[in-house]
């Protein structure tokens, strides 16, 4: 026999009540959901998600708009990406003219690859130092600054996803930065 399904009308019924069990199984379920969701890089927001989403389902609750238990998931589903999609869509805002954090490191790094093509001693010496750097960092470094691969194929050549994959450029950058910090470019 399958699971056992839960009795969402009652579980939202005790949730108004203030039952801790209730709170608890409705934030399993929008934490499933946002593993559905492959919110992994949200994850230091998941607190906050989830409490946007237990919100919204107590206002509607005590408005009256769910009385049906087959359509309680699908509502929490619902309202559980939107507020996601909305989150992500407030990360990735920008005004136009303004640069993205990864933009400005994408320059530096492209500065630094022109000066290796025109063998210019410090980017032979930032290049050794890429080599020495832990192996992810170093391949995405590699691959997007020495071989000319957008994101895109960086993400799809190691299988990280592009959030993933751009923090994780941008930390390999700053150990790159954080190695020169006070020796690279002086005379």
């Amino acid at each position: 026999m399958g699971a056992r399904r839960e009795d969402w009308l009652a579980i939202q019924e005790r949730l108004l009540a203030g039952d801790r069990l209730a709170f608890l199984k409705l934030n399993r379920l929008i934490t499933g959901i946002l593993c559905q969701l492959r919110a992994y890089d949200f994850r230091d927001e998941w607190d906050d998600l989830r409490q946007e989403v237990l919100l919204s389902v107590v206002n509607n609750a005590r408005a009256g708009r769910l009385r049906d238990p087959k359509a309680f998931v699908g509502y929490v589903r619902i309202i559980t990406r939107n507020k996601f999609v909305d989150r992500l869509k407030r990360r990735l805002h920008h005004k136009e003219g303004e640069t993205l954090s990864w933009d400005e490191e994408t320059a530096r790094a492209a500065a630094l690859q022109m000066e290796a093509e025109g063998r210019d001693e410090g980017a032979r010496e930032v290049w050794v130092a890429v080599r020495g750097l832990p192996e992810e960092a170093r391949k995405l470094i590699e691959g997007i600054y020495g071989e000319g691969k957008t994101y895109q194929e960086m993400s799809a050549e190691t299988g990280i996803p592009l959030g993933t994959m751009k923090r994780r450029l941008r930390e390999g950058l700053s150990l790159l930065r954080q190695r020169f910090e006070g020796g690279y470019g002086r005379g």
